[in-house]
Formats: structure tokens, sequence, C-alpha cells
């Protein structure tokens, strides 16, 4: 029992931080011995629910452990899935559905774009908050005190474009009306833009629709890739009698 409360408490630890810690971050937030970290990290890691990207130091939570959670959305993914499929064709980009899990916007499903320059992530990957589309559209939910709660870690300054003021994002936010879209302006990644909007009223989770696209793109089309959007989100709501 004690070995698995150990991995419960690295696996919350990973949630609660998107960019993934080092072994001695997760011991420091544990309160594990460095060793034990070690170990345990090892075995989480041949199953799959953690993994280690040589690209960015540090450990993260892997896509097995998402493909369980996401078990739990499978009626809402069902649902958005032929929705995305119709978004997907109209502006031929990816398309992306997440849940707010902890203090991240995790991607439980994807429909990748046609054409050879896209962007695309990966169903299980945990996005931060404060500086992507769909991490603000999940923001955009919750109140003041708990968009507080969950901007209270030092916010990463990705980019040059990044805003990494928590009380700022969190203005910027809870300003706007309701069907306002979000947007990631190359705030998260270089040359990779994203505009999203929440799906309202699910109560089984916290969900927003997004759409990926190169900065090209996002230029050449954004207005009708906005429409586009809200269309689909709207679709979405009313398939789930909302």
């Amino acid at each position: 029992m004690r070995l698995i409360s150990r991995a419960a408490a690295i696996l919350r630890a990973l949630a609660d931080h998107g960019d993934g810690l080092s072994l001695g971050q997760i011991a420091t937030e544990t309160g594990l011995v460095r060793a034990t970290v070690q170990r345990i990290v090892g075995a989480l890691e041949v199953e799959g629910f953690v993994t280690t990207n040589p690209l960015t130091p540090g450990v993260s939570l892997g896509a097995e452990l998402a493909r369980i959670a996401g078990s739990a959305h499978r009626d809402v993914i069902g649902m958005c899935r032929p929705h995305m499929k119709i978004l997907n064709k109209h502006v031929n980009d990816t398309i992306d559905l997440t849940i707010l899990q902890g203090s991240t916007a995790v991607v439980v499903e994807q429909i990748h774009a046609p054409h050879t320059l896209k962007v695309v992530t990966h169903v299980g990957t945990p996005l931060p908050l404060h500086c992507t589309a769909s991490g603000k559209a999940h923001l955009s939910r919750l109140s003041v005190e708990q968009c507080k709660t969950l901007l209270t870690m030092p916010l990463r300054n990705y980019t040059s474009q990044t805003l990494s003021d928590a009380n700022a994002v969190i203005a910027s936010l809870h300003s706007a009306p309701e069907d306002l879209i979000f947007r990631d302006v190359e705030e998260y990644s270089e040359g990779v833009c994203a505009i999203a909007a929440p799906i309202r009223g699910i109560i089984t989770g916290n969900y927003a629709l997004s759409i990926l696209q190169t900065r090209q793109r996002y230029d050449a089309q954004s207005g009708d890739a906005e429409r586009l959007l809200l269309e689909c989100r709207d679709a979405i709501e009313r398939a789930a009698g909302l």
C-alpha cells in the first residue's frame, strides 16, 4: 500500500506541473527520498504512466495514464469526434479536444491536419494554462479565485510573447464576453498559433475545443476559422442537449 501511495504522490505532483519535474524536484514536492523517486519513476515509465524527453529535461505524465483517464470521458469524446472531423475538413488544420486536469489542459482527442505542414501535439499532452488557447478557454470557466489557485506557481516564459503575470492573465480572461475566442499567438511556441473556445455546461469536466495553426495559416484565415470553431462548439453543445 505504501508503494501505491508513493506512486500516486509522484503522479499528482507531475499533474500539477505540466512542464515536467526533475527527480530532485519530485522528491521535494513529495517529501520522498530521491533514490525512491528514481526507482518508482523507472517503474512508472516502463508502464507508460510517465515519460522522459531529452528535448525537455524532466519527467512528465505519460500517454498511458492519459488513455486510462480518457476512458472516463469516452462518452464526451465520442460525442465530440464527428463534429471535430467536420471542423477539420473545413479548416484543414489540427483540431484538439482538451480537458482541465489539475493545473494543465490535457489533450484527450485530436484530429490531424491533412497537409504536410501542420501543428501536432499528442493525446495525453499536458499544456500550460496561462499561454495556450485551450488553457485560457478552461480558465475562462472558473472563478477568479479558482484561477489564482491554479496560477500560483511561477509562470514560465516560453517565448517573447508569453504573458507570465498571473493577475494580467486573469484580468484578460474575465473581462471578455462569453463567446470570445481565446488565442495563442506564438505565446507557447514560436511559429505556432491556436484559437480555442470552451465547451459550456458539460458536468463531467471542463472541456475546450481548439484549432492549431502555423502562424502563416493563422494570419491568412483567422476570421473564418474563428466562425467555424464557434459553430462547431455550438453544435457539440446542442448534441449534448445543452
